[in-house]
């Protein structure tokens, strides 16, 4: 049975607390949490991708064109990752995706060589990096359904 949001973010806390330390914990569930509000104000537009065998992932997807819009990865030996339309980004232009890159880099620490759309909850545990990192998504979401976005704002 696929599951629900519910247990997906339980699943997720269980992994994330599987390698990371105690006093981090917090801060790090409430990166997630920040980032399943802003899909519950979004709820139009983006929606829970209730996925089988995930290892504590979790996705949201865009309602639209069922597309992957993030993912939060619990990592080994590393705090998790938000991923932003992973595997899709070929929606948004070279310059779009540039952009979108350089963005999250400036926010973090951690190396990113190859270029991808995505920023560890280290970067994200401060309010303004996790911010700015909403507002890009509210952007990118702004680029890949522009028609719908329009029609939301406008109810």
């Amino acid at each position: 049975m696929p599951p629900t949001l519910s247990t997906a973010r339980e699943e997720f806390i269980r992994h994330m607390y599987r390698d990371n330390v105690v006093a981090e914990r917090p801060r790090l569930l409430a990166v997630l949490d920040a980032v399943i509000a802003w899909s519950a104000l979004h709820s139009e537009l983006v929606r829970f991708r209730p996925d089988d065998n995930t290892k504590g992932v979790i996705r949201f997807e865009d309602v639209a064109t069922n597309t992957v819009f993030w993912t939060a990865t619990p990592r080994r030996q590393n705090v998790p990752l938000l991923q932003l339309l992973p595997g899709a980004s070929r929606l948004l232009s070279d310059e779009e995706r540039s952009e979108a890159v350089t963005r999250l880099n400036s926010y973090t620490r951690e190396d990113n060589p190859a270029g991808r759309m995505h920023i560890g909850f280290g970067a994200l545990k401060n309010p303004a990096g996790r911010a700015a990192v909403l507002e890009l998504m509210d952007e990118l979401l702004d680029k890949v359904q522009p028609a719908a976005r329009g029609a939301a704002r406008a109810s």
